[in-house]
């Protein structure tokens, strides 16, 4: 309730802490915003975790607290693909931290000591872009070496689910600053803003505005993988989903600087992709579980 009285002082103000939506002033669908994660922590500092991967390379990470959420699209929603329904009510039973960005080509060469984009097409070498060209697999192996290091079972990649949950931070919109697709150029690197301007590779990560749990680039720069396999939606609600056990592909999301607005929607998926492609717009991010 303190925070609604913050918002409340500061309505009708330029001030960009409580401009939630961005648009230079704090207006009625800040507030709208802000109701939407009512009693949901923000990511602020002090629920944020930075381990370190290797000598001084280190990563960010923010938590995520257990909650309920809807998961999929209505059919009503301007963009949405049949595969994003029937909409159902999903659990996520346990808080968990996940990447305040996605995972960077500094990250992954100083962990695993290569650089699978040396010479691939679209992409720029940067050791704060995302890594790209590696497969799930590559991920899991990425991985493994982290485990082995913390003498633990820490890491792994975000399940659909929990990746939908974290990106949604709370909303029901189409993506997670709201329903005006003009925003959307100050949250995500997407087709608009790099691919047709000449820009074909995925950005810096953090250069756009986070979404309400202080996460970054959950829509665009890249499509991240997530550990299950694709499969059908249940009508069904369901706690800790974990997709399916049959099914070869694997699930990525997210979209990428190569796609348009309505793949970057929260509820956005495809049909997965194999656990063995390496593309360029391809990436991950980590999740690393509470202790």
């Amino acid at each position: 309730f303190s925070d609604f009285i913050l918002f409340a002082q500061a309505y009708n103000s330029t001030q960009t802490r409580y401009d939630l939506n961005g648009n230079g002033t704090v207006d009625f669908s800040d507030f709208i915003l802000f109701a939407r994660a009512y009693g949901q922590r923000t990511g602020q500092e002090d629920n944020s975790l930075t381990v370190t991967l290797s000598g001084s390379t280190t990563m960010d990470l923010v938590y995520i607290q257990p909650g309920t959420f809807t998961m999929g699209s209505p059919e009503d929603e301007e963009g949405r693909d049949s595969i994003e329904g029937p909409q159902h009510e999903v659990t996520i039973s346990q808080g968990f931290y996940l990447g305040k960005y996605e995972v960077t080509q500094g990250q992954w060469q100083a962990v695993m000591r290569t650089t699978p984009w040396s010479g691939q097409d679209f992409v720029q070498a940067d050791p704060d872009n995302p890594a790209v060209y590696v497969s799930w697999d590559d991920v899991q192996a990425f991985v493994h070496k982290l485990n082995v290091t913390a003498g633990d079972s820490l890491y792994r990649l975000p399940t659909e689910a929990e990746w939908e949950y974290a990106c949604r931070a709370g909303t029901t919109s189409r993506w997670s600053f709201g329903d005006d697709e003009s925003q959307l150029t100050e949250y995500a690197w997407y087709i608009e803003n790099a691919w047709n301007v000449g820009e074909r590779y995925a950005h810096r990560v953090g250069t756009k505005k986070p979404n309400l749990w202080g996460l970054y680039d959950m829509h665009g720069n890249v499509y991240e993988w997530c550990q299950d396999r694709f499969g059908s939606y249940s009508s069904s609600a369901q706690t800790d989903p974990q997709g399916p056990s049959s099914d070869s592909d694997r699930i990525v999301r997210g979209a990428s600087v190569s796609f348009g607005a309505r793949h970057l929607r929260s509820a956005h998926r495809i049909s997965g992709a194999s656990p063995s492609a390496r593309i360029y717009d391809l990436g991950f991010r980590l999740l690393r579980r509470a202790r």
